[in-house]
């Protein structure tokens, strides 16, 4: 699955590094295969401290190639990835190092623009405010979250 995800990646960022596509094929959570079984889509999350947050979160991307996006199915995506990664985290012991939620940066023009709910209903992630960039960034806190 590994090489699927490199083509996927290859196709689609030109730019990346072998670097880079190693290292983040550590992060993958969940692919997502069409019906001849080549990687489409993909959830990716690695652990980050956020200052501001005062926590860690799982640093949440996705990408979904262009011509098999539908509506809803990257809400899908983060849906499941969040839901997995939940699950997992309960059972971490350290208090300190556990991911009390999810963080991502929307980049996407098209989903600023027009998925502008403070809280999208799907995942439940909230908007909190903006990049230096004028990126979105949306936070989900888990269930048993403690700050």
């Amino acid at each position: 699955m590994h090489e699927s995800i490199r083509k996927l990646w290859k196709r689609n960022f030109p730019a990346m590094t072998e670097v880079q596509a190693h290292a983040r094929l550590k992060q993958v959570v969940f692919a997502i295969r069409n019906e001849t079984g080549e990687v489409v889509g993909v959830s990716t999350c690695y652990k980050a401290y956020i200052s501001q947050l005062e926590n860690h979160l799982f640093a949440f991307r996705c990408f979904i190639d262009p011509a098999f996006r539908i509506p809803g199915l990257t809400s899908t995506l983060l849906v499941k990835t969040r839901d997995f990664l939940e699950q997992t985290t309960e059972q971490e012991v350290d208090e300190k190092e556990r991911c009390i939620g999810m963080i991502t940066l929307v980049e996407n023009d098209r989903i600023m623009k027009f998925r502008n709910e403070a809280i999208w209903p799907a995942s439940r992630m909230a908007y909190i405010g903006n990049s230096p960039k004028g990126y979105h960034i949306r936070v989900y806190y888990f269930k048993k979250a403690l700050i």
